[in-house]
């Protein structure tokens, strides 16, 4: 069989797709610490601190703080803790907090997308955010964040507060501990992350997504158990640029 330049042209473009495809892009989440040994070892200790995180730039991050103490949102550089103090929560906005679970990417540049007013419930934003993905040939397979920006109706939310002498670990003590609470109507920025592989974003086994939030004044932030939406939010996707 006689092989021609274009047939080598042809194998050499669709080599360099396939490398491109999967290659791993500036925005691509790095996971810190394994949910599963939480529940099965029940490894609540340090596994990276935030200070490790502090020169870096363009960081975005959602974790649980050590000893589930707590849980972690960082925005553009600027780091919020969540911590049960009473019957209330507190925010520590320093870098001195210790996580035993994080995911962060660094993320300089993000694509707007207005959220269809259809989009309401958590599966809808889901679909929506893994559609949106392919669209900007972005790869779910891999981690990667997204925001959404605007007020949420409603968020049902919850900070951990781990009882230190409770030694005995499962994932629905882990999901009732601390304080719950519901938001209204709140103006707040949800920074979330995505992936097909749920382990790899510390997320439920029945979603692909792991969600935080910070509301705009500051007075409330923590894990998203679940929410509702009524349009005129904005998704923001990462952009790829150049290795950092």
């Amino acid at each position: 069989m006689k092989i021609t330049r274009a047939v080598i042209l042809t194998f050499a473009l669709a080599c360099i797709c396939i490398l491109s495809c999967n290659s791993q892009k500036s925005y691509n989440a790095v996971t810190v610490g394994e949910m599963e040994n939480l529940i099965k070892k029940g490894d609540m200790s340090t596994h990276i601190s935030l200070q490790d995180l502090a020169s870096k730039s363009d960081i975005y991050a959602i974790g649980s703080a050590t000893n589930l103490k707590g849980f972690i949102v960082i925005e553009d550089g600027r780091p919020y803790t969540s911590f049960v103090h009473g019957n209330s929560v507190s925010i520590d906005s320093s870098w001195n907090t210790e996580a035993t679970l994080l995911v962060y990417a660094q993320v300089e540049e993000w694509k707007e997308i207005s959220l269809p007013a259809a989009v309401l419930n958590w599966k809808q934003l889901e679909n929506f955010v893994m559609t949106s993905a392919k669209n900007e040939n972005i790869n779910a397979n891999e981690p990667f964040p997204f925001l959404l920006k605007g007020t949420a109706q409603k968020i049902n939310w919850r900070v951990s507060d781990w009882k230190e002498n409770d030694k005995e670990v499962t994932n629905k003590k882990v999901k009732n501990s601390g304080l719950k609470g519901e938001a209204s109507n709140v103006h707040t920025t949800i920074l979330g992350f995505y992936c097909t592989k749920q382990y790899r974003v510390l997320a439920e086994h029945n979603t692909k997504m792991h969600l935080h939030f910070v509301s705009n004044d500051k007075t409330v932030s923590g894990h998203v158990d679940d929410l509702t939406l009524a349009g005129g939010m904005t998704l923001y996707l990462p952009v790829e640029t150049a290795s950092k």
